[in-house]
């Protein structure tokens, strides 16, 4: 007889040994379910962000490559100031679509360089208040005022200074994208999923050397 064996069955079939194993379905600890989620969400972000910078990298070379340096017709920003409040909160991101001078409305909240020359090195995101039409130019320009300001802005937005029409923001994004563009955030971003994929590597390397140390102490007994 063989013990400790009752769920592999010995047949011989031509001389050649056989055998029927039972495959039991490990079950999962809470930390190791917790530890693969965290792990495979951090992958599948990193993978998502290469794959849009990709995207736009591609996207401005093929435009520039055209002879086109308008902005591309996606783009993020972080907001750095609270002149949106409660609307757009500082750090967070908000992500403009390029949009048609004619499809702007009234409401909207747009991202554009400032017309006035002491602030053209920033971009701005503040909402309509008015829209004009010059017939002599056939172009638009807006007056724009953030929500948190008591008045508004002091020149008007220029059709040809909008970058586009924000469609949705993603909150407190900036947050990340501030500490990225620090050299230890980096390595922190880099080592910190580099340590949760090695803690469980390490972990599931101990329980097979357990395992494997039990199974050598079983004795297998021949009668």
């Amino acid at each position: 007889m063989i013990a400790n064996q009752e769920n592999i069955v010995n047949k011989n079939y031509f001389g050649v040994k056989h055998y029927n194993v039972k495959i039991v379905k490990e079950k999962l600890s809470p930390i190791r379910f917790i530890i693969n989620v965290i792990s495979y969400a951090v992958f599948m972000w990193l993978i998502l962000i290469g794959i849009t910078l990709l995207i736009y990298i591609a996207d401005t070379k093929i435009r520039a490559a055209k002879g086109d340096f308008t902005p591309p017709k996606y783009n993020a920003y972080v907001v750095l100031t609270g002149s949106m409040i409660p609307e757009i909160l500082p750090n967070d991101v908000v992500i403009t679509k390029r949009t048609e001078g004619e499809k702007l409305k009234v409401g909207d909240i747009i991202t554009f360089i400032p017309s006035d020359t002491r602030i053209s090195n920033i971009i701005v995101t503040h909402r309509i208040l008015n829209k004009y039409y010059d017939a002599t130019t056939k172009k638009f320009t807006y007056q724009t005022k953030g929500d948190n300001n008591n008045t508004p802005d002091f020149t008007l937005a220029e059709d040809q200074n909008i970058i586009g029409r924000v469609i949705f923001k993603i909150p407190k994004v900036g947050y990340i994208q501030a500490l990225l563009a620090t050299r230890g955030g980096i390595i922190i971003a880099i080592l910190i999923p580099a340590l949760v994929i090695l803690s469980y590597d390490l972990m599931k390397l101990g329980r097979n050397i357990m395992r494997s140390k039990n199974k050598s102490k079983t004795k297998i007994v021949r009668g």
